[in-house]
């Protein structure tokens, strides 16, 4: 199998996405919690940007350029200090969370699936970024949230599919949010990417992997399908094909990140074993533009 080419999962899918819709309750409920962690946090009402009202001083990050520094700030410390203006105007947040059938899969039922982490993570991020005063709906359909249920099924709806076509909002201060496992292959992605990169829109990428799709943990004879057909793959000894299996799965990340590089984008990576606030704080920070550097994402 090439790299490019989309990995096979073990044959534990869920369902469509209906059985999402069957959650909304629960998936709420995490992503309030999780927003409500994440506003206590880092992700204030104000966002650095190219105002020109002064909002804070701030340290200077690893990585960034001494232009920044405030040096009559920095001369009364023995660190270095950037000025921070805050923004003129509400960002605009799109988000796409994927929710096709390989994002339904998890390997315990103890895990979320890929794609109830996903939400939870992604509607988190909207709720606060509303707070925030921020325009947020989703990236294909535009549909604004509003009351938090319907936006959810509508990410959910929207997820099934990802239409090159559709009109995306490309204005200045706009951002890109895509969850997903990014197990499509790399060809798909990169025309994605493209199409998305084209206005200089930044892009944020959270990676949602369920932890044994890396481990690949899996002896003796195992019953494996692509996502999204019923056609079995039977593997004898899974055992023996797991040095390969990682070898793709590893160089179909590298694809991946490489490609999202050349988009102007960054690459977050969280496992279902993980709880959500972690990543979800992570990918606030690069959201609210505080920098990769020192969060050592690419």
């Amino acid at each position: 199998m090439k790299a490019s080419q989309q990995a096979f999962i073990p044959a534990k899918l869920a369902g469509d996405a209906q059985i999402l819709a069957n959650g909304l309750p629960a998936l709420l409920m995490d992503a309030r919690k999780t927003a409500a962690s994440l506003m206590l946090g880092a992700h204030g009402r104000r966002r650095a940007g190219m105002g020109e009202a002064f909002w804070q001083h701030r340290e200077l990050l690893d990585g960034e350029n001494l232009r920044q520094v405030d040096w009559r700030r920095s001369a009364r410390s023995d660190r270095l200090f950037v000025r921070e203006m805050e923004r003129e105007s509400p960002a605009s947040l799109q988000i796409w969370v994927d929710t096709r059938p390989s994002m339904l899969w998890r390997n315990q039922t103890s895990r979320p699936t890929k794609a109830e982490r996903a939400l939870v993570v992604a509607l988190a991020l909207a709720m606060a970024a509303k707070a925030g005063g921020e325009r947020v709906s989703t990236l294909l359909g535009g549909q604004a949230l509003g009351q938090e249920e319907a936006f959810l099924e509508a990410l959910i709806s929207s997820g099934a599919h990802f239409d090159l076509q559709a009109p995306i909002d490309d204005r200045k201060q706009s951002q890109i949010l895509i969850v997903s496992d990014g197990l499509e292959p790399i060809e798909v992605w990169a025309e994605r990417l493209r199409r998305l990169s084209s206005g200089a829109v930044p892009v944020l990428f959270v990676l949602i992997r369920d932890p044994d799709e890396e481990a690949f943990p899996f002896e003796g004879r195992v019953s494996f399908m692509a996502p999204g057909t019923n056609r079995p793959v039977i593997i004898g000894q899974a055992g023996a094909a797991r040095d390969d299996y990682q070898r793709i799965y590893r160089l179909h990340g590298e694809a991946l990140r490489a490609a999202l590089a050349g988009a102007r984008g960054h690459l977050v990576t969280h496992a279902t074993d993980q709880p959500a606030l972690p990543v979800t704080l992570q990918a606030a920070a690069l959201l609210d533009g505080r920098g990769a550097s020192s969060l050592g994402v690419g």
